[in-house]
């Protein structure tokens, strides 16, 4: 059974004025908010002032017909949403097929049954209600997750299963210097505030260089390039350095000192997890390596491994800096500074 919705505004376009006053008492009976227009003109120029729940909208009217009106209106991103139901006495299915063609929802024939046009309203408007409800809970859900996979779900490119596969990354790892110092002086209230706005700058920055930002680790960020979107491993690793560049100077401004590593290699990315809760991310050699770089780092410094070095020697200034030893590997790493 449709729920009942009797609280919704309501624009009726007629131009005929018995028919305003029939339809306009029979919604008025049930409670709606009523708005008249005697014409699409008039009805487009109000629509400007006032965004009805739903809109009747009559076909034949002069200065403008309901075609050219619920066209100009599905055209228009503001008022693209808002269901409208035809009002016709023509019943030929070339019509109502034209009606359905511009982006009506609905017909209701004249005249007018008082029991099938409140069936049909509270129908659209359920609809709509819950189409309203889907895309709150679709935003809400989608900070979740990186905005990159999150299209690519809805884009079809992925989906819900526990898939994974092997692709060249760069993954970028960074600290607060200094945090638990730092939350020993703040009160968890004060210190939560503090990390959010700090994240939230980072994150910012992250999305600009079409990172994909893959989790937060208490003041640690995750994140990296290549999937689900790449612009070829080179220009990858290149943004990659772009993007520490601009964080460095960022938490500089803020008073703030961060560590960052990156490293440039195969790893395995993907769903992980359980059929009924799973995560996108990468595991692999690659992503301990960019972690052991990012704690061997120094304050507002961005070490870099040797392959990342490879792909990006030609577009910045780096130093060796010298070896590491990653905890699982047999023999030592060489990093570099990037110095600008």
């Amino acid at each position: 059974m449709v729920p009942e919705i009797t609280d919704a505004r309501i624009l009726l376009v007629d131009d005929v004025m018995e028919n305003i006053e029939v339809a306009g008492a029979i919604l008025l009976s049930k409670g709606y908010k009523l708005n008249v227009a005697r014409n699409g003109v008039q009805a487009l120029s109000l629509l400007k002032k006032t965004r009805p729940d739903l809109i009747l909208l009559d076909v034949s009217m002069p200065e403008m017909d309901g075609y050219e009106c619920c066209r100009i209106l599905k055209e228009n991103p503001e008022t693209s949403d808002i269901p409208i139901i035809f009002l016709t006495a023509n019943n030929q299915s070339e019509s109502i097929v034209k009606g359905f063609d511009v982006g009506a929802v609905d017909y209701v024939f004249k005249p007018f049954n008082s029991a099938e046009l409140l069936s049909r309203i509270q129908t659209h408007l359920a609809i709509r209600q819950s189409q309203n409800r889907i895309e709150e809970l679709t935003r809400q859900v989608a900070r979740y997750v990186s905005p990159h996979i999150f299209s690519a779900i809805f884009n079809g490119e992925k989906t819900g299963t526990l898939e994974t596969e092997l692709k060249p990354l760069t993954i970028f790892f960074s600290d607060i210097v200094e945090f638990t110092k730092r939350t020993r002086t703040l009160g968890d209230r004060e210190i939560t505030q503090w990390l959010n706005s700090y994240l939230e700058a980072m994150t910012g920055i992250i999305h600009k260089h079409s990172a994909t930002l893959d989790k937060f680790i208490g003041d640690s960020v995750m994140a990296f390039f290549g999937d689900p979107k790449s612009a070829g491993v080179k220009e990858d690793a290149v943004a990659a350095v772009l993007m520490a560049i601009e964080m460095n100077q960022v938490t500089e401004s803020m008073g703030i000192q961060v560590r960052i590593g990156i490293n440039s290699g195969p790893a395995f990315v993907g769903n992980f997890g359980a059929a009924t809760q799973m995560n996108y991310t990468i595991i692999g050699d690659a992503v301990n390596v960019a972690s052991r770089l990012q704690s061997n780092s120094e304050p507002g410094r961005i070490l870099i491994s040797e392959s990342t070095y490879a792909l990006v020697k030609d577009d910045f200034w780096c130093e060796q800096r010298g070896p590491i030893h990653v905890k699982g590997m047999d023999q030592s790493l060489m990093t570099y500074w990037v110095n600008g």
